[in-house]
């Protein structure tokens, strides 16, 4: 009898520690992408960082500082138990929003590049809707969890959808559509996740919304500039359906870009031997770091970076699948989502698969305060992982 009891607090220890362990394959996939990431940011921004600020490890400097302070708070979150996160999911989102509101403020918000979209003081500078796009996924999935017995109709979903609309119209006034984009792919895959069910009719509705809401995007005026009459994303979709026109002017980036992946060839011209970061490739630490990355590691280098990214994408979609409640299912499912949704756009753009936006990609883009906030993201992910279905 001793025995047998013996053998059930061993059994039981050992379904404990199990469940205590996080996603190893997810952890490891992080941390090499944050590596690469880190090292491509040092050498596509080093010629535009002597340049600008007389030291080529300017931006490499913040973004190892801020990295490795991300990494610290991820491995922290990945202690917190993620249903705490009941508890503050409508206040953080509050909180998120007010951020989001106080951008519009004149005097508070700060300008970069034509568009206000930051707050900070000196130069610790965050966008507010970086933090909104986890907040968004938190609150959304806490109602969801919480009234899961009300989501027999489209009603019980009305919350929801005042949640992400308001999100939308702050975003609206900002001008920022890359940032709505992400926010509305992960809302909606929370939501199909959550198993609504949806009528024919309201689909048509709102999809004629989100059609509506685009076209307002595109067509409204260019920035920060009351001079301007042409929208600049407009301009943006007529260079991408005529991409041998107007090389010199709205093409520029997408030309460039291609060039420095087409000259990479298979093996690259080697780390740290890119020629379109001379100033050739706007911001070429920024959006277009995934060009610099096929110029300098070739098609062998850019493959092994997009493998890397489908197994996170996969490890992300599975700790959903295998969570233990609703709850989990649906915060991981957000966060994956819009991560994925970041990573298909930004290769996509630079490889001119669709027009130029201002997609980052995620763990490699140059951006301090947005690597910290997706670094505390994958917090979350990973503690959701510790309570997994195991198999």
């Amino acid at each position: 009898m001793k025995y047998i009891k013996a053998i059930g607090k061993i059994k039981n220890k050992k379904e404990n520690d199990n469940e205590n362990k996080f996603d190893f394959g997810m952890f490891i996939t992080l941390i090499i992408l944050l590596c690469i990431g880190i090292v491509m940011v040092a050498s596509a921004s080093s010629y535009s960082a002597l340049t600008n600020y007389e030291n080529s490890n300017y931006f490499l400097i913040r973004q190892l500082i801020l990295g490795v302070i991300g990494f610290i708070a991820m491995l922290i979150i990945s202690k917190i138990d993620y249903k705490v996160y009941l508890k503050w999911g409508y206040i953080i989102y509050g909180i998120s929003l007010a951020l989001l509101i106080a951008v519009l403020i004149p005097g508070v918000g700060q300008t970069r590049n034509g568009a206000t979209r930051w707050l900070g003081f000196g130069s610790l500078v965050f966008q507010p809707s970086e933090i909104m796009k986890i907040s968004l996924v938190i609150a959304m999935s806490t109602y969801l969890s919480l009234n899961y017995k009300k989501l027999n109709n489209i009603k019980g979903y009305l919350i929801p959808f005042l949640m992400l609309v308001l999100v939308i119209g702050v975003m609206f006034l900002q001008k920022h559509l890359s940032g709505t984009i992400v926010m509305v792919v992960a809302a909606a895959s929370i939501l199909f996740a959550s198993g609504i069910k949806i009528k024919a009719k309201y689909i048509v509705l709102i999809g004629l919304f989100m059609v509506a809401v685009l076209g307002v995007f595109i067509f409204m005026p260019s920035g920060d500039s009351e001079s301007s009459e042409q929208s600049f994303r407009l301009a943006r979709i007529v260079s991408f359906l005529n991409p041998e026109e107007d090389i010199k002017g709205g093409n520029w980036q997408a030309a460039q870009s291609l060039y420095a992946i087409g000259s990479g060839g298979i093996f690259g011209r080697g780390l740290g031997q890119s020629r379109q970061k001379y100033l050739w490739l706007p911001e070429a630490q920024n959006d277009f770091i995934f060009s610099v990355i096929g110029e300098e590691l070739g098609l062998i280098g850019t493959v092994t970076i997009l493998l890397l990214f489908a197994l996170f994408i996969y490890r992300g979609y599975k700790i959903a699948i295998t969570a233990k409640d609703m709850y989990g299912a649906l915060i991981a499912t957000g966060i994956t989502s819009a991560f994925a949704l970041q990573i298909l756009v930004n290769i996509a753009v630079v490889t001119c698969t669709v027009p130029v936006t201002g997609m980052p990609l995620p763990f490699f883009s140059y951006g301090g305060t947005a690597l910290f906030i997706n670094l505390c993201a994958m917090g979350i992910v990973l503690n959701i992982s510790r309570h997994c279905k195991k198999g």
